[in-house]
């Protein structure tokens, strides 16, 4: 329990708060925050000490989690790495119908290199072919309003909302913190670039009952179409600006243009363009306006990368023998993502890619 006390927990407090602010105004009282730290300080202190307990006792070989990044399992992984203890995080797939099961973190955080000669000297694609799999529509949630599809705009860039508690955003966004600050972004972007025929299509995210009205009729340049189908939106855009959503990866797949404005596990120089600020931003869209072009070569090669070596094969709420023997393999490090991760041990890191991805 002792050591319990020398845990830091600011940024773990920092996060679960961001979350919360995310989700109510109320969490921004400072009499509310106040209470609220206290009772994480306790409370986590407790977990920690309970588990270190609990793993010391039952000396596990490895410990499998969900994320990593909420409360409770964000004190688990701490407890068990205190102890050197090997940590599994489970999530869902980067790509349709796979999971994703890392022994190093989850989106960005993710174990796979982000350089590109690693993909482009992966095996020839006759032997790890990719082809696009089929996307699959998110559904709504219960408590969204129903929207008719609306005329899309000849020329726009399209913009996905994100769940703005999702960890996607609590942890891997230190610039864009809030889904109006998307929209103010890029909308500043565009009016700066000065094409008077180039608009903005923003979709609210399905998974998220919050109606961003405010934003409907702030500026001429952006159009809302929460009904229109996403591969649609996609498909006609002239590019797509995202946090680091997997709405980017789907626009990968179907050979547009992408420019992340977060932390993503797929920032790749000549894969996508990024932006760590406002200015980066805009000089992202005028590369696009001035021909930058999306490595295709490239792009074969990670999705197949991901797909054949990365990816466990099959969904975990299926959990065919296939996915299981696919679980299995990863968690005795045997599979094919495993050797390779110890043949290139110390050759290729997880860096972030440059500032942005057209220098």
């Amino acid at each position: 329990m002792f050591r319990s006390f020398k845990l830091d927990l600011k940024d773990l407090i920092e996060c679960q708060l961001r979350r919360k602010q995310a989700r109510s105004r109320l969490w921004y009282n400072p009499f509310v925050v106040f209470l609220y730290t206290c009772l994480l300080h306790i409370v986590e202190r407790c977990r920690y000490a309970k588990y270190v307990d609990l793993f010391t006792v039952k000396t596990p070989d490895a410990v499998v989690i969900w994320n990593g990044n909420k409360l409770p399992n964000k004190t688990v992984v701490i407890a068990a790495k205190s102890l050197k203890i090997k940590v599994f995080y489970f999530e869902n797939g980067l790509l349709p119908g796979t999971t994703s099961l890392d022994p190093q973190g989850i989106n960005y955080a993710a174990s796979f290199t982000r350089e590109p000669n690693f993909y482009l000297n992966f095996d020839p694609l006759d032997k790890h072919s990719f082809v696009t799999p089929e996307l699959i529509p998110r559904e709504q949630h219960k408590k969204r309003a129903e929207f008719g599809a609306v005329k899309l705009p000849e020329h726009y860039i399209f913009v996905p909302f994100q769940v703005p508690h999702d960890t996607q955003m609590a942890s891997f966004s230190p610039w864009i913190k809030s889904m109006e600050m998307l929209y103010d972004s890029v909308i500043q972007a565009v009016e700066a670039l000065g094409d008077p025929d180039l608009k903005v299509v923003f979709k609210e995210h399905p998974s998220w009952h919050v109606h961003y009205t405010s934003l409907y009729n702030k500026n001429n340049l952006g159009v809302f179409a929460n009904c229109n189908e996403t591969q649609e939106l996609i498909q006609n855009a002239k590019a797509v600006v995202t946090v680091n959503s997997t709405v980017g990866l789907e626009s990968l797949l179907l050979s547009k243009k992408v420019i992340t404005v977060g932390q993503s596990c797929y920032n790749l120089d000549k894969l996508v363009l990024h932006a760590s600020e406002q200015a980066e931003l805009l000089q992202c869209l005028v590369d696009i306006q001035q021909g930058w072009e999306l490595d295709l070569h490239l792009r074969d090669k990670f999705f197949s990368y991901l797909k054949h070596v990365y990816s466990i094969e099959g969904r975990w709420q299926d959990c065919s023998k296939v996915h299981a023997k696919s679980v299995e393999d990863r968690l005795l490090e045997v599979d094919a993502f495993s050797q390779s991760q110890k043949e290139n041990n110390g050759q290729y890191s997880n860096l972030p890619m440059a500032a942005r991805a057209h220098k």
